[in-house]
């Protein structure tokens, strides 16, 4: 991008988040333009999957990049890119099967890359049928930097029922090299519609797995949910939807590297926090979080809503926010893409393409089914950089 257009873009989104602009009209006014903006390149709006839904993005050490996604055939698949730009064929990871009599699709795809350079990538099996076979988390893993993939390997198995299921895993791992998963679970919880964060550890590199799974948070008749994680300073930060107000909302929950977890955060504990500072309607769904660190140690969400939109949920778009380096007061928020309101740019995912440029990914339905498309947004601070 020239410096000119940069400077457009710039004093474009200037405009846009100053106290005199109403991007979303009734939102508190944003602070001075002092810290880290977002300022999205139209030019680099892309369509990297003609067909797919739930991508997530990682750059490995060697400058790969590696994608896992629905493939809305009911598997969950992976591709590889040098640039970012032409993509690999796919190659199933978790293919649909045929279990107790019903089909099962893979679902929720996942994927990280281990500081030894093993890909492990997850997903959540899901019955077609009800009450003949169960929910469950799985993983496979590859050795060889994503030719072969072990056989899919399941984990935990949930009830085999719609609301007794487990969704949404994604990993973390931690300085010590432990490899942690977490998933949303109903699980335990089959008299109600209640739900948890639960979350199974390795310490081998996701060689052999924890038996049962430990309860990192729960608030009583509700639901957590869509479970990401990263590490900022010496706390483990997890964003989840919570639908204790209203519609769900994204919220942080926290814990320290040397407790992680011994104590479940509940309803009321004070490591539960509403992510963003702005006052949004209880009516508002802003749903499905993810969560990124920037180089300079600032905590960026994206999730989906359909705030200024109507109030279907299922016509929700993109929305990304910043937060300061302890993953607090989320804040200048903006839409990376254009999402007309009949269409749909939903289970959103964003990752650091370099150091001075984040890559938002989203299920954009603009050809009447859903592709994965992305558009790159450059990191300012202060003053153009």
């Amino acid at each position: 991008m020239t410096m000119s257009r940069l400077f457009s873009f710039f004093i474009l989104t200037s405009l846009l988040f100053s106290e005199g602009c109403a991007m979303f009209p009734g939102r508190r006014a944003a602070p001075p333009l002092d810290g880290v903006r977002i300022v999205w390149d139209e030019v680099t709006e892309r369509k990297i999957k003609e067909s797919g839904t739930y991508a997530r993005i990682i750059r490995c050490a060697d400058g790969r990049f590696w994608m896992a996604f629905e493939d809305l055939h009911g598997n969950v698949a992976v591709s590889y890119s040098d640039d970012c730009h032409t993509w690999s064929e796919d190659r199933v990871v978790f293919p649909r099967k045929f279990e107790s009599g019903t089909l099962v699709n893979a679902a929720n795809a996942e994927i990280i890359a281990l500081d030894n350079g093993i890909l492990v990538c997850g997903a959540n099996y899901r019955p077609v049928s009800q009450g003949v076979s169960p929910y469950s988390i799985a993983v496979s893993r590859s050795f060889d930097n994503g030719l072969t993939w072990e056989s899919p390997r399941v984990l935990y198995e949930a009830g085999t029922f719609f609301k007794d299921g487990c969704w949404e895993p994604s990993f973390l791992q931690l300085p010590d090299g432990t490899l942690q998963l977490y998933f949303a679970n109903e699980s335990p919880y089959r008299e109600s519609d209640e739900q948890e964060i639960s979350l199974l550890e390795s310490n081998d590199n996701g060689g052999t797995w924890t038996a049962k799974p430990r309860t990192i948070s729960f608030r009583k008749n509700h639901r957590d949910g869509m479970p990401v994680a990263a590490i900022f300073g010496g706390d483990i930060v997890l964003v989840i939807e919570d639908n204790h107000d209203g519609d769900f909302k994204p919220y942080t929950l926290r814990t320290s590297l040397s407790d992680n977890w011994n104590i479940p955060v509940y309803g009321n504990s004070t490591n539960r926090n509403k992510a963003l500072i702005d006052d949004v309607p209880n009516s508002i769904y802003m749903g499905a979080p993810y969560l990124l660190k920037l180089p300079s140690g600032e905590a960026v969400i994206s999730y989906q809503t359909n705030e200024k939109r109507g109030h279907d949920r299922e016509l929700s778009c993109m929305e990304v926010a910043i937060g300061d380096s302890c993953a607090r007061n989320f804040t200048k928020r903006s839409r990376p893409f254009e999402v007309p309101e009949n269409r749909s740019g939903k289970w959103n995912s964003i990752m650091l393409l370099n150091d001075s440029t984040i890559l938002a990914i989203s299920s954009f339905d603009r050809d009447g089914h859903p592709a994965i498309w992305v558009k790159e947004g450059h990191i300012l601070r202060n003053h153009l950089d």
